[in-house]
């Protein structure tokens, strides 16, 4: 009888184990497609024409903190897709910086878990209108 309590217990710690297990791999594979996501945006704006490189509406994103405004999703988002039945919406800043050929481009990758909790992924780099 003890064995058996012993192999019970140990069973059903394996099994909390499996689930924790399962919803980290969940949660790294939404981070994965977010970042796929970011990087394709980025390759968008690699092939548009430098005038017509700007931000995506300025309720989607805290420029001050540099973060993603939560609440202001989807209305406020640059665009969205749906990937892994997760819709995931992506926002973007363009700034300029020195020299004057060159801006930084931001962009925001979010989307909510089964418990509406927030995540984003952001990536950023530099493009010049130089040799394009």
């Amino acid at each position: 009888m003890v064995a058996l309590t012993i192999l019970a217990v140990g069973l059903l710690a394996l099994a909390l184990l499996q689930t924790t297990a399962i919803k980290g791999n969940s949660l790294a594979a939404k981070a994965t497609v977010a970042t796929q996501l970011s990087q394709d945006q980025l390759e968008q704006f690699r092939h548009t024409a430098w005038a017509s490189i700007g931000s995506s509406p300025v309720a989607g994103y805290n420029t001050g903190t540099m973060t993603p405004v939560y609440t202001n999703l989807p209305g406020s988002q640059g665009n969205s897709t749906t990937a892994r039945g997760t819709t995931y919406y992506r926002v973007w800043l363009v700034t300029p910086a020195l020299p004057a050929t060159l801006r930084t481009i931001t962009v925001w990758t979010c989307w909510q878990d089964q418990r509406q909790n927030w995540h984003n992924v952001m990536l950023q780099t530099q493009r010049s209108d130089i040799g394009v």
